[in-house]
């Protein structure tokens, strides 16, 4: 009796120690995977789908040698995916091109990981495994990027709109930055780039060389559309030779005509001493800051950034001068000379207008240079005579 019951417990106990291993049909009915594969769900971040249905939810036949496809699942690629993940959301117009080709794993781990949405590695270096880390980081760097938020602009997987973009310009660089800033129907002249919204006409939405996220800096980036020369002659406003186009213009919108920062003449006298405007006798269209009806603004071929000669600018209005003799007349000739006469005095060294008159304001009588209380006292400065 003692060896039959020797044999009974030792088939007990090898029966006990094969049914305390998972076989196939065991693994299959009552899966418990972590047995064996522990570090599977070591992360912060698990796939929902092993939490609430286990990993038989994808491997639905494991252990089974002949389970087609590979590693037990029920099948392969995004097939697999869009079991769960809605379609739609990854087959817009627009795809990122491993989301085209189902590469879904390029950038996400299946069962585990420490970063968000299972992602291989933390954002922004997820993305810089294709796309070129140098065109990111420049001296001027978009916060948002500066930040690794690409996905607060960019669909990662599709999208309707280029580039992926989770909405059109401008309305979404309006998602952070204020419109009426930009855009703003309280403000009489907008630069016609930003009425439509074409931001990226100016502005690298990633980083920049330059400034303010600008494709190029100052006035380089305003030649892109406005004609250079125009703004180069022998005679140029000093701002607009040293590139300071935003000392005097608004970049978006403005009150002023061409989005100027200020109305004319104020906006001269940011730079230039009102007082020399002001005096007692002051030229018409200077108290009506009329001052372009004379000067270029950025650029001329005459002396004092002037639209024409200086006489000849005099004539526009005073076209009677030229008419008749001027201040004198004598045998010798019919007035006074106008201009083709070399002035000592004068500050370019021209006879003209100016060598007599302000043409600004002066304190004295017909915007006389130079003290006068009678006309001919004025004659004075230049030309003596002995009291005999």
């Amino acid at each position: 009796m003692n060896i039959y019951r020797a044999i009974f417990l030792s088939f007990l106990i090898a029966t006990a120690f094969v049914f305390s291993f998972p076989g196939p049909a065991y693994s299959k009915q009552f899966p418990n995977c972590l047995l064996c594969h522990k570090r599977k769900t070591d992360a912060n971040v698990v796939h929902p789908i092993i939490k609430e249905s286990g990993c038989v939810a994808c491997h639905t036949r494991p252990h089974e040698m002949d389970a087609k496809p590979q590693k037990f699942l029920f099948a392969t690629g995004v097939d697999l995916c869009f079991t769960c993940h809605d379609k739609k959301k990854f087959t817009r117009k627009i795809q990122h091109p491993p989301v085209a080709q189902g590469m879904c794993l390029s950038c996400h781990d299946v069962h585990k990981s420490d970063n968000p949405n299972l992602l291989i590695t933390a954002m922004p270096g997820l993305c810089f495994n294709c796309h070129d880390k140098e065109k990111f980081e420049k001296k001027s760097t978009h916060p948002p990027v500066a930040g690794g938020m690409c996905t607060s602009c960019h669909n990662p997987h599709s999208s309707n709109e280029e580039k992926l973009l989770v909405s059109k310009p401008p309305d979404l660089c309006f998602i952070c930055h204020e419109k009426d800033l930009y855009i703003s129907d309280t403000k009489k002249k907008h630069h016609a780039p930003v009425l439509k919204g074409k931001c990226l006409s100016c502005h690298n939405p990633h980083a920049s060389a330059a400034g303010k996220l600008l494709l190029k800096s100052v006035p380089g980036i305003c030649f892109t559309c406005h004609i250079q020369a125009e703004f180069e002659d022998k005679y140029n406003h000093p701002p607009v030779e040293a590139g300071m186009c935003l000392s005097c213009h608004e970049p978006h919108q403005g009150d002023a005509k061409k989005l100027l920062i200020a109305d004319i003449p104020k906006l001269c006298f940011n730079c230039h001493d009102k007082e020399e405007f002001n005096m007692k006798n002051q030229h018409p269209p200077v108290s009506a800051g009329m001052c372009p009806v004379c000067h270029k603004p950025h650029a001329s071929p005459y002396t004092s950034l002037l639209r024409l000669p200086t006489t000849d600018g005099c004539l526009q209005c005073h076209p009677r001068i030229a008419k008749s003799p001027h201040a004198a007349s004598g045998f010798t000739q019919a007035g006074h000379p106008l201009k083709d006469r070399k002035d000592p005095k004068a500050r370019y060294g021209e006879l003209s207008c100016a060598s007599c008159h302000n043409p600004h304001s002066s304190e004295y009588m017909k915007l006389f240079r130079y003290k006068a209380t009678k006309p001919f006292e004025l004659c004075l400065n230049c030309h003596s005579y002995n009291k005999k």
